[in-house]
Order: structure tokens, then C-alpha cells, then sequence
């Protein structure tokens, strides 16, 4: 199967017109999410569903329900690869001109990566300049190619069709700009699963810092929430801090956390109470500005969930698809500057 046009560069794959349904699916080693959105006035009406995979075997018959759950054989879906299939690395920018940026960011990659980058499909796109004050800076992604070749393959063999190939990262920015679209106004969003961990910073269109939590433990017990507790203050703290002094950024409107069920109640309050800002719950916030269904009821016209209906398993399935909406909404979002698409 050949690889999409804009193999990882969703961001320069915008669908134009905005109207009709679009499809997203997101993929990670333990499970496929998947969200299909129609654009209504004000906003999305989002419906999704999440399908575990319990051993690499099963992907493609989790993709093959969700594809028939969500009517994925009518047209192109937009994938969305979980942060632990790639990397994504914050390097200056060679001076060269941008036909010439990711064949010149591939040798500077090799030293950030574990396997050789004459085996890695890279892209890039940009720091934003008012981050960067002395030096250019660029975001590069980095993956396996025969990885990607593999992913593909099954998601093509499930009857799916990939328009183009996103990041978590900006997913999550997506989802940041629907709530928050003004770029005067910072927002960081906290994710955590069970196999991910990542924090966000964003203005209107722009990402402006993202990393990876680390030290998330497997399972929730009160040992290990002891434990985790001041690390993850730690790496939230350090990276607001930094948003705000060493980018010279506005200070951010809040924090909203998504997080798997078992740890929202305890991150929530962990970082209330010890963070200078407003910290919420993303699943209370995006109702606002998402109409969210379950996939399962949608075709019986489901009511759009309320925020105090996300809860328990709904709850669940909202943050291990969160980058899925991001997905949808990617219609909104605005590609950044300068980015050739990948052949």
C-alpha cells in the first residue's frame, strides 16, 4: 500500500468546505479509537467509540469493528498514531530552504533516535517564532518506516482508506483550539492514559511546547499514586514555567486534564491544589464546544452527552479517544507556515 500523500503531515491535509462528516481513527498498542463529526453551527457533533487490542495480532479486528461502526469504507479517514509509535524531538533549524528542511533534519535526528535514520520516515513543522527569540526552532517526528508500512497495510486490509497520517500532539491541539480559539489566551492540556502521557501549551493555532510525562505507573494503587504524585506536579509545573519565562508567553487560562478514569479524581485535585492556575476536567469543558455521543447510539439520534453524564465508562472511552476528536477537528486548524507536503 503506498503511503498517504503527507505521510505524518496531517497538518497540511486540510479538508476544505467543512462540510459533512468527517472520520478520524486513533492508533496505539493497546487499543483503537475512532470518531465520526458533523460540523454544526457553533461547533461538532462528535460520535465515538473505543475498541481494545489486546496483542498486536488483534489490530485488524478492532480496526474492522470500528470501521463498520463508523462507516469508514465511504471515504478517507484521518489517522492519528499514539505517542508511543513515534518521536517527536525540539531541534534548531539547519539554514536551509524548506524544500531542503527534512532531508537536512534527518542527520541531525540520528543522535534523538534509537534505530538508524536511514530507516526513519521524519517531518517537521515549526516552533513558533515568538518562542524561539534567538534561534529557529522546528518539532521533528520521527518513526520507523516499516512500522508505518505495517500500520498502514492493516489499516488498508480492514477496509479502511488513510487520507493522511497526524501526531497525538497536534490532535490535542486541535482539541485546545475548539475550546480556546483565541490566541491571546495560553491553554495547556494534561493527557495521561495507562501507556501515554502528554502535556500540552497552546495559543489559537499554535503548539508551542508538548511533552512526554513520564514514570505514569502501569496501575493505580495508592503506593504508586504516592509516588507518581510529585513527579507529575513536577513535569506539569516545569513545563508551564517554561511556557511563561524561558518563551516569554502571556501566563496560561487554565489546565484541563483528561485523564483514565481511576486517576482523574486524585490528578484533579493534586494540581488544583498546588498549581497558580484554574485546573479542570477536559471532559467538563468540551461539551461546550463538541456534541458528544456514544458511536453505538448515534444512529438512534442519541442526545448530546451532558457534562455531568461523562462519567464511568463514558468518561473512559472520552479520554482514550481524545486524540480521535482531535482528529475531526482538524478541520479547524490552521497548517502551520512554510511546510511542504511529503511526497
Amino acid at each position: 500500500m503506498p503511503m498517504p500523500r503527507g505521510w505524518l503531515s496531517g497538518w497540511t491535509q486540510r479538508r476544505r468546505g467543512g462540510q459533512g462528516a468527517a472520520a478520524a481513527l486513533y492508533l496505539s498498542e493497546r487499543g483503537v479509537a475512532v470518531a465520526r463529526g458533523e460540523r454544526k453551527a457553533g461547533g461538532y457533533r462528535v460520535a465515538m467509540g473505543a475498541y481494545p487490542v489486546a496483542a498486536p495480532g488483534q489490530l485488524g479486528a478492532a480496526l474492522q469493528e470500528a470501521g463498520r461502526a463508523a462507516r469508514l469504507g465511504e471515504g478517507t479517514c484521518h489517522l492519528v498514531l499514539a505517542p508511543g509509535l513515534y518521536s517527536m524531538t525540539l531541534l534548531e533549524r539547519p539554514p536551509v530552504a524548506d524544500d531542503e528542511l527534512r532531508d537536512a533534519m534527518r542527520w541531525r535526528i540520528d543522535d534523538h533516535i534509537d534505530f538508524p535514520a536511514s530507516e526513519a520516515v521524519i517531518d517537521v513543522f515549526p516552533l513558533p517564532e515568538s518562542a524561539s527569540r534567538e534561534r529557529a526552532m522546528v518539532f521533528v517526528v520521527a518513526m520507523r518506516r516499516d512500522r508505518l508500512t505495517w500500520l498502514l497495510d492493516t489499516v488498508h486490509g480492514a477496509g479502511i482508506e488513510a487520507g493522511c497520517v497526524d501526531v497525538c500532539e497536534l490532535a490535542m491541539r486541535n482539541v485546545a483550539r475548539q475550546l480556546l480559539p483565541e490566541p491571546d489566551r495560553p491553554l495547556a492540556v494534561l493527557w495521561l492514559t495507562p501507556s501515554s502521557g502528554v502535556i500540552n501549551v497552546t495559543r489559537g493555532d499554535e503548539l508551542f511546547l508538548s511533552r512526554r510525562i513520564s514514570g505514569m505507573p502501569e496501575r493505580h494503587t495508592e503506593s504508586a499514586w504516592r509516588d507518581f504524585a510529585e513527579r507529575l506536579l513536577l513535569q506539569v509545573q516545569r513545563s508551564i514555567d517554561y511556557f511563561e519565562s524561558a518563551m516569554g508567553q502571556p501566563p496560561c487560562s487554565a489546565l484541563l486534564v483528561a485523564a483514565t478514569q481511576v486517576w482523574q479524581a486524585p490528578v484533579l485535585a493534586h494540581l488544583d491544589e498546588m498549581l497558580p492556575l484554574p485546573v479542570r476536567a477536559l471532559g467538563a469543558e468540551l461539551p461546550a464546544a463538541v456534541d458528544l455521543v456514544d458511536l453505538a447510539e448515534a444512529e438512534a439520534d442519541a442526545r448530546a452527552l451532558a457534562a455531568d453524564t461523562l462519567a464511568g465508562a463514558r468518561h473512559e472511552w472520552l479520554t482514550l479517544g481524545l486524540p480521535a476528536i482531535g482528529g475531526v477537528l482538524a478541520d479547524d486548524a490552521a497548517a502551520p507556515p512554510g511546510l511542504e507536503q511529503a511526497a
